[in-house]
């Protein structure tokens, strides 16, 4: 959802009419807009934007919050982002509250409430027990669930995207704590209960494949080959199956400030922790194409994550990581095509430009007959003599 908070570019069909709805959706206005309304067809707004019926929602869950001698109200409700049918994230401006005269919390409307619980426990694990004795990493503080709503209400974490401070002096600190983070998360015994299918994925790099190739016939056959590939070697890997991951780990969903905090945890399940630390590396390289005046190169950055992360799991270069890699370029590609994925979502050639570069990277993920499996050339990788 992190992503949809933000317009950096101006949006287009679904995407135009999605953010036109959120322009108008605040608890001052909703009644004004009845064609907006309906048109997000999430009738629950109409109490999710109402100050006093969302006041005694909050009621027992903003208790921990409260102010001595106050009862915490909802003031103000603004729809930040929404998925058509689906999902809904809103902005609560909170008074009576300990912390001034009003508090942001957030309250994220899912199509089920199973989802919505699930989120909130995974959410307050982490910030109780995984991350409690590193006060510079964590994650939004949840505060519960309103069941009737489908909603999850959480403290939302402060400060600016790391994507919006990479080409800062400070970015390599933040890609160290990055990792520091991963590893922490990957290494923290998290009960969870979906899992990783590789089968859906194997279907899904098939049909990535089909619509870039629609989109530029002339990338059709490479993206075809990460394809196959993908489901030609999956057999071969012996994928770990028991670590949490986050499954959408990437540098828009990373907030700094002082410290850092990881947001949305929608995908979260069992799996193999290559898969984030491959999802992280390709949308970095993405990222460091588009940030121009960066102080740093991509493989500066790259191994100081991978570092970070290797210091607190003892994590060496292998297959798998290499076989995700190629598996995330081949999804950037799709999400490009298709002006998904994260913001700016580039239009005409330089969309082109960004599709043939992620295509680049995740053929040389492929291995050939003239080099190893784990070349040193891969711009990924670790060096031996760079680990410290």
């Amino acid at each position: 959802m992190s992503d949809d908070q933000k317009n950096a570019n101006q949006p287009s069909g679904d995407s135009l009419r999605e953010t036109g709805v959120v322009r108008v959706m605040t608890s001052t206005s909703i009644h004004k807009h009845p064609t907006a309304f309906i048109n997000t067809r999430l009738p629950v707004l109409e109490v999710a934007l109402d100050t006093e019926k969302m006041t005694k929602h909050f009621e027992p869950l903003l208790a921990v919050l409260a102010r001595p001698g106050q009862s915490p109200a909802v003031k103000y409700a603004k729809l930040l982002a929404y998925k058509q049918g689906n999902r809904g994230l809103i902005h609560y401006e909170i008074t009576g509250t300990q912390y001034g005269d009003t508090c942001v919390v957030y309250g994220k409307l899912y199509p089920e409430l199973v989802q919505a619980e699930r989120t909130c426990q995974t959410m307050q694990s982490l910030h109780d027990d995984c991350f409690r004795s590193s006060p510079a990493l964590g994650v939004p503080r949840a505060l519960g669930c309103i069941p009737d709503m489908s909603m999850l209400v959480y403290v939302p974490a402060d400060g600016e995207m790391l994507g919006d401070v990479f080409g800062a002096d400070n970015a390599l600190r933040y890609v160290d704590m990055a990792g520091e983070w991963l590893g922490m998360l990957h290494s923290f015994p998290l009960k969870i209960e979906k899992h990783f299918r590789l089968a859906t994925e194997l279907v899904n790099v098939q049909a990535w494949a089909v619509l870039v190739g629609h989109k530029y016939p002339e990338f059709a056959d490479d993206a075809m080959r990460i394809a196959k590939h993908l489901q030609d070697h999956a057999s071969e890997m012996a994928f770990e199956t028991q670590s949490p991951i986050h499954k959408d780990f990437h540098y828009g969903h990373i907030l700094v400030d002082k410290g850092l905090k990881v947001i949305d945890f929608d995908e979260m399940r069992l799996g193999d922790p290559n898969f984030d630390l491959a999802h992280f590396c390709a949308n970095l390289h993405l990222l460091a194409y588009r940030v121009k005046n960066s102080p740093y190169q991509f493989s500066t950055l790259q191994s100081a994550f991978l570092r970070a992360y290797a210091r607190v799991t003892d994590w060496e270069p292998n297959e798998r990581f290499v076989y995700f890699y190629a598996y995330t370029c081949l999804k950037i590609m799709k999400q490009l095509c298709s002006m998904r994925g994260l913001r700016p979502r580039p239009e005409g050639d330089e969309q082109r430009k960004q599709v043939q570069l992620m295509l680049e990277q995740g053929l040389g993920a492929l291995p050939n007959a003239t080099r190893q499996k784990l070349s040193s050339k891969f711009a990924t990788m670790i060096m031996n003599d760079e680990r410290k």
